[in-house]
């Protein structure tokens, strides 16, 4: 998949990201709502983007407007930050296609990495979010205030620069019942008379449409949390009386209309087609229960296997063969493993692609592997700080890096999609929002994920690079590779040697951008490659995206 990129075609980038912070940690199955810990949602630190910062977006409402963050290749630098960047001043020899290679050593005092362009991974289709329950916040402000939002997230240059967006079918709650958080109770469309109600969520359907308008090289999923309660056996939409499955055994099919009618109301009224459409989710979780916070619904693996298989045939039935089936989105890796690996093969023929959420587990390598077995095509479809400590904005920054990097490397998904990016949990969050001002702002996480989003395009193409702390993607074009760069450690810096010879070829500079605790994607002084070398000494608990020219 192409996109739009601010580099000319001539040029061959490599984009490297380094992210300096804590030490790895797994994370624990919890309710998966944003409720770790964090303040309300009040502007922070961050809302304007100081200069030759990462070009945070305008949180008052109007359109972004970057203070830095210029486009890959823009050539101009910000100020550098107190972290040093070392290397050496933009000007000198990269290296030309057709010449000896070099053997590079390691400078003094730093670790040799080296990255390697012929040993290629996954194709990357993009980054997203879902939608609820920020869209659902977000889409009752004016139209522009709103629109700002959206625009933070799908501007590539001043935002996030994400293009997949999971679009959350509400099953809708008994109206007697008042036990859900605000904004978690989603309008669902159809009553148990059966007739729809299509005027309901408008709130995240305006943000969606934006979306489609302003966006670029978009792909749209539509997922469900819970079957209307009237199709339930508790008659409650947040799960059963004992957390097992809530399904009416008669509803199957009536679900699964619900469904597909929703797909097909929005493919022929809005002019939104969901590639994919996922019944499930955390479906083998057992917390989903009655009176909860917010929608959810346990299915065994039988019962799950039963509404896949039916989903796809009223997919089929109602001429929505542009909508595939997706599944489980289950919490654990581990889960995911098990009962996907065990699905029977009329199942396995049902659905097209393969979600997880990175929540849990440790076998992300195996669920990579079973994935490729079996020909699916594999999302992280959701992934936040669940059950973790997190100290402050710039810790939970860190920690989600990590947990990217993990993934990419691992697990290999084809699209990586945060669950949030509005939250009322700062850790949860990129940006904060004020419902009095109608406003946004923001925060550490927000340069973090650009620092991937922008550099690491759809089309791109991950490759080899031998750092548990690195990940590296070659431009769709071809022409630039980007290499982000995690550095846990909360109190010493780290140098490296990279060892390019492995690159085609490599610009004479490569381009650098940081977060930290004091820099926000800032813009730091090109740094010269030499003899296909290039050494970078990263500051403490940083993440850095260097962009590395190959022309």
């Amino acid at each position: 998949m192409m996109t739009r990129t601010s580099r000319t075609s001539s040029l061959l980038a490599i984009t490297l990201v380094l992210v300096s912070g804590c030490g790895r940690d797994s994370a624990a199955p919890s309710d998966e709502a944003g409720s770790n810990g964090g303040s309300g949602g009040a502007p922070s630190t961050g809302a304007g983007g100081a200069a030759g910062s990462g070009g945070a977006p305008a949180g008052s409402g109007g359109a972004p407007a970057g203070s830095g963050g210029a486009p890959a290749g823009s050539g101009g630098a910000g100020a550098a930050s107190a972290a040093s960047t070392s290397g050496g001043s933009s000007g000198a020899s990269g290296g030309a296609p057709g010449e000896p290679r070099p053997t590079v050593t390691a400078a003094p005092g730093t670790e040799l990495v080296r990255v390697d362009t012929d040993v290629m991974h996954q194709s990357f289709e993009g980054w997203g979010t879902s939608l609820c329950w920020w869209a659902d916040h977000v889409g009752g402000w004016q139209e522009a205030r709103r629109n700002a939002v959206v625009d933070a997230v799908v501007d590539p240059v001043n935002g996030l620069g994400y293009n997949v967006f999971r679009y959350n079918i509400g099953g809708g709650e008994n109206p007697s019942h008042e036990h859900m958080k605000e904004h978690r109770e989603m309008p669902g469309f159809q009553s148990a008379d059966g007739t729809f109600t299509w005027a309901n969520d408008e709130r995240q359907r305006a943000i969606l449409l934006r979306i489609a308008e302003r966006g670029a090289d978009l792909i749209f999923e539509a997922f469900s949390n819970s079957p209307p309660y009237w199709m339930t056996n508790s008659g409650c939409a947040s799960g059963s009386s004992n957390g097992k499955d809530n399904l009416k055994a008669d509803h199957y099919d009536d679900f699964a209309h619900y469904l597909t009618e929703v797909v097909r109301h929005y493919r022929d009224e809005h002019g939104i087609t969901f590639r994919t459409l996922e019944p499930l989710n955390e479906p083998f979780a057992d917390w989903w229960k009655s009176n909860g916070s917010q929608e959810g619904c346990h299915f065994d693996r039988a019962s799950q296997e039963k509404i896949i298989q039916e989903v796809a045939k009223q997919l089929t039935s109602k001429g929505l063969g542009e909508t595939a089936v997706s599944a489980s989105d289950e919490n654990s890796m581990d889960d995911a493993v098990r009962n996907i690996g065990a699905f029977g093969a009329g199942t396995l023929a049902a659905f097209q692609q393969l979600n997880v959420h990175s929540y849990a587990g440790s076998q992300r390598s195996e669920l990579r592997r079973l994935a490729t077995r079996l020909g699916k095509r594999l999302w992280q479809s959701e992934s936040g700080p669940l059950g973790q400590n997190i100290s402050d904005d710039t810790d939970a920054a860190l920690f989600m890096a990590e947990r990217i990097i993990d993934d990419l490397r691992e697990l290999k998904p084809e699209a990586w999609v945060d669950w949030q990016s509005g939250d009322p949990s700062r850790s949860w969050a990129s940006f904060t929002l004020n419902d009095r001002e109608q406003s946004f702002a923001p925060i550490k996480r927000f340069y973090m994920h650009a620092g991937f989003s922008r550099y690491i395009r759809p089309g791109a193409r991950f490759v080899d690079v031998d750092s548990e702390d690195m990940v590296a993607a070659v431009s769709a074009d071809g022409g630039s590779l980007s290499l982000v760069v995690r550095n846990g450690d909360r109190n010493a810096s780290r140098g490296y040697t990279l060892d390019l010879t492995r690159l085609p070829t490599v610009g004479p500079a490569a381009e650098v951008h940081r977060t930290s605790r004091t820099e926000d994607l800032d813009r730091l002084p090109d740094m010269a490659i030499e003899g296909y070398r290039l050494v970078v000494t990263v500051p403490a608990f940083s993440v850095t995206t260097f962009v590395i020219p190959m022309p």
